[in-house]
């Protein structure tokens, strides 16, 4: 696991990315959790997303194959990291990431975002 050298195992076992290591990589699949009416909210979110409810996931993890790297995109990190986790775990993903401090430190860093409609749902 773990390809991407920015992406550091933490303790707990599952590897996160920095917003400045996701950004203009090609080779990531960014996967927002959150559910619709966050993503046109405040924080917005990444042009050109994919989404899939944190709830979904859980209950049947993703429609792709299990090396594609993802990157999972909640509000704050604690969602995606779970999430991370459950993939990794019970779904035989293996190439699987969460983003360090969600939208939250996205928006901080005063990184793009889009509030109206861009990501394609999984």
């Amino acid at each position: 696991m773990a390809r991407i050298p920015e992406a550091p195992l933490t303790r707990h076992g599952y590897y996160e990315l920095r917003p400045l290591d996701v950004l203009g990589r090609e080779d990531l699949v960014l996967i927002d959790v959150r559910p619709v009416e966050d993503l046109v909210g405040g924080f917005g979110h990444i042009e050109g997303v994919r989404h899939k409810l944190g709830s979904e996931i859980r209950a049947g993890g993703l429609p792709l194959p299990k090396d594609t790297p993802v990157v999972l995109v909640c509000n704050n990190g604690h969602e995606s990291r779970r999430l991370v986790i459950a993939l990794v775990a019970e779904f035989g993903f293996t190439e699987v990431f969460h983003l360090v401090g969600g939208m939250l430190r996205w928006n901080g860093e005063e990184r793009p975002v889009a509030t109206t409609p861009t990501w394609v749902t999984l």
